[in-house]
């Protein structure tokens, strides 16, 4: 096992999911090596900050319309498919980024204020902050790939955070849309997604999605996307799914409603 290998494995191994023998080798891996056990022990602090924090309730940020048409969904078509659950906001890596980058700043500000002039204080402060969110995102990225579907969510709901995610950031939640096994992240990652109507790599996903999505679900989280933010090209692929036969009638019902409020 190699360092690449525990860095991937961490999350898991701290909230106790993997295999006993996987779990003894990261361990055993962690006792020899200084640069691991640093990682290590540096997450498990930034976990024990959260933990001593009061769990706060996350906001509503979905239409409680679209959670009616999803209910719709799961009962016309699959009754099996598992509730997608609002509640995955409140998820405890945001907060305790949260505060370890909030104690990072009250003494870098503080130590900078007193030693040095106004623009050196602030070139390092903007150095800081860019570090600070290359960290979040490196955390990001490694989670959006983990086997865990709602360490997934997790990582998908944590991008709404970001005021200017990168490049890299956008194309992993575009993977996640498109081609991710679990519905529910493709659901996440398509709300993640609309929090960014200004990006022109965004609305060419939605369109993108729109003719190649075969879920209901996700085809009315995309649809009432692109009529939100009037995209006009979304019209001809609109109008290609009232042409499928086999294209639920509730979802040619929203396609009908959102090329009327597009035109």
């Amino acid at each position: 096992m190699n360092c690449k290998d525990i860095e991937q494995d961490i999350l898991d191994f701290i909230d106790g999911e993997l295999a006993t023998d996987k779990a003894d080798k990261i361990k055993k891996h962690i006792g020899t090596c200084a640069n691991c056990k640093a990682f290590y022990d540096e997450t498990v602090a930034l976990f024990g900050a959260f933990n001593k924090e009061e769990q706060q309730v996350p906001s509503e940020s979905l239409r409680e319309g679209f959670y009616k048409l999803l209910e719709e969904e799961k009962q016309l078509l699959n009754p099996k498919v598992v509730q997608f659950n609002k509640q995955e906001k409140a998820f405890p890596w945001k907060r305790a980024f949260q505060v370890a980058a909030s104690i990072i700043f009250l003494f870098m500000g503080y130590f900078l204020g007193s030693h040095k002039t106004g623009k050196d204080a602030n070139k390092q402060i903007i150095a800081l902050q860019k570090e600070t969110n290359e960290l979040k995102e490196g955390m990001v990225l490694a989670m959006i790939e983990n086997q865990s579907v709602s360490k997934r969510i997790q990582a998908v709901n944590y991008t709404e955070g970001f005021e200017k995610p990168d490049v890299k950031i956008l194309e992993a939640l575009i993977e996640r849309m498109q081609y991710d096994g679990n519905m529910n992240v493709r659901l996440a990652a398509a709300e993640a997604l609309s929090e960014f109507p200004e990006s022109i790599m965004v609305k060419d996903a939605f369109i993108e999605a729109l003719t190649t999505q075969k879920s209901p679900s996700l085809q009315i989280a995309i649809i009432q996307f692109l009529v939100k933010i009037q995209e006009k090209r979304a019209i001809a692929p609109m109008k290609q799914l009232l042409e499928h036969s086999d294209t639920p009638d509730f979802v040619k019902e929203q396609v009908n409603d959102g090329i009327l409020q597009i035109i």
